[in-house]
This record gives C-alpha cells, structure tokens and sequence, in this order.
C-alpha cells in the first residue's frame, strides 16, 4: 500500500481498498487545497480587480435568471400563443414544481418522458448513504 497515490502507481485493476482509501484522503486534501486557494484569489480580485493568466480570466461574474408570478406567467403564456408559438415549447415545469404536484410516474408517463439523471462522480455523507 502507498500512502501518496502518482500516476504511475494509479492502476485500478491492481488497486486494493487501502489504495482507494489513501487516493479518497488525498482528494480530500486537494479539494480543501482548492477550495483555499479560491478564497484567497477571490479577496485578492475583490481588492484589485480581475487576474488574467493561463488565457482565463478570474473575477466574479454575474447572472441572471427570470421569476415570474403565476399569473403573469399566464398572461406571457398568452402572449408567446398570440404570436402564433406553442408556449409549451418555451415554457416547461421545473423538477421542482413536479415534486410539489407530488404526482406518481405512472401517471406522468401518461403526458411525457421521465430523462434519467445525469450520473456524477461526488461523495456523500455515509450516513446519508443508499446501497443500490
């Protein structure tokens, strides 16, 4: 077992659970480096402005989103059909506002296609943990 996991050392096939450990406390160190370095850029472009290197540019950068009340959105709705478009094709329901309509799937499956969720790679608390 190697405490510091390198490239070269870095074959799954040939790793035991020990190596996976170590290479588990070795991410974690590095993302807590990240996640320092960041904060100290962050006051740094804070006090002087924006750093460019390496063809990026590091600043804070704004965006924005729309929220719209119930029925304003109806009234846009209305707007987008008058222009002769399908307001379904620009309006859709958030993943959020299905699981507050707390409809099944079975019955959702009758209007449209569930997608199946993006998979990533990220750990978890082992508490909050679920064996598939």
């Amino acid at each position: 077992m190697t405490t510091q996991i390198d490239n070269q050392s870095l074959k799954a096939d040939e790793m035991q659970l020990e190596d996976a450990v170590a290479l588990v406390q070795q991410l974690e160190r590095y993302e807590q480096a990240v996640k320092l370095m960041k904060e100290k850029l962050k006051a740094y472009v804070e006090l002087n402005g924006p750093v460019t290197a390496n063809g990026k540019v590091w600043d804070y950068f704004y965006s924005s989103s729309w929220e719209f009340q119930p029925d304003r959105l109806k009234v846009l709705a209305g707007m987008i059909a008058v222009d002769g478009l399908n307001p379904f094709e620009y309006l859709s329901l958030s993943s959020s506002a299905l699981k507050k309509l707390n409809y099944p799937d079975e019955m959702l499956s009758q209007y449209g296609n569930k997608k199946q969720g993006s998979k990533s790679f990220r750990s978890v608390k082992a508490e909050n943990y679920q064996i598939k």
